[in-house]
């Protein structure tokens, strides 16, 4: 058993199966604070909405580990897949890099929400966040079915269908 977690805690660390593990995280992070918030914000709950917001701003703000990680594995990614599928790769890796804008200023703007939320201000601004959320949970949905194209080819459906 011990010998299972020291070779569990080798994994995670290693660059090809952290990248893996964050892939996700602002999928689902963005799209669970996104529930949280709705629901704080009908019920007028200023605690559940702060957690909210503290969700949607950490999961916005995993994009910055996991696209430096995905960048350390892409070369062994590369080396161990066919060598067509090497262009789609970087692709796929171009596209995350260049949406990661997105993801920060959510991060910036769900922690000034958060601030101002404790105060009792800001609701425009929460607006525009819960607004910029959905934006971003629809463009991780977009980012993530991009991947699986690349990764699971017969998940990829003919033009027309």
């Amino acid at each position: 058993m011990l010998d299972e977690l020291l070779t569990l805690w080798q994994n995670i660390r290693d660059p090809e199966y952290a990248h893996l593990l964050l892939e996700s995280l602002p999928l689902y992070g963005i799209g669970i604070g996104l529930l949280f918030l709705f629901v704080a914000v009908t019920f007028g709950e200023r605690k559940s909405r702060a957690l909210a917001l503290l969700i949607i701003c950490l999961s916005s703000a995993s994009v910055w580990p996991y696209l430096a990680l995905r960048e350390k594995a892409q070369p062994r990614i590369i080396a161990m897949h066919d060598p067509s599928f090497a262009p789609l790769i970087r692709e796929q890796s171009q596209r995350r890099e260049s949406m990661q804008g997105a993801y920060y200023a959510l991060a910036v703007l769900s922690a000034i929400s958060l601030v101002l939320a404790m105060s009792g201000k800001g609701r425009a601004l929460l607006i525009v966040t819960l607004v910029l959320a959905v934006a971003a949970f629809w463009l991780s949905l977009w980012l993530h079915k991009k991947e699986c194209e690349v990764y699971h080819r017969n998940i990829v459906r003919p033009a027309g269908r």
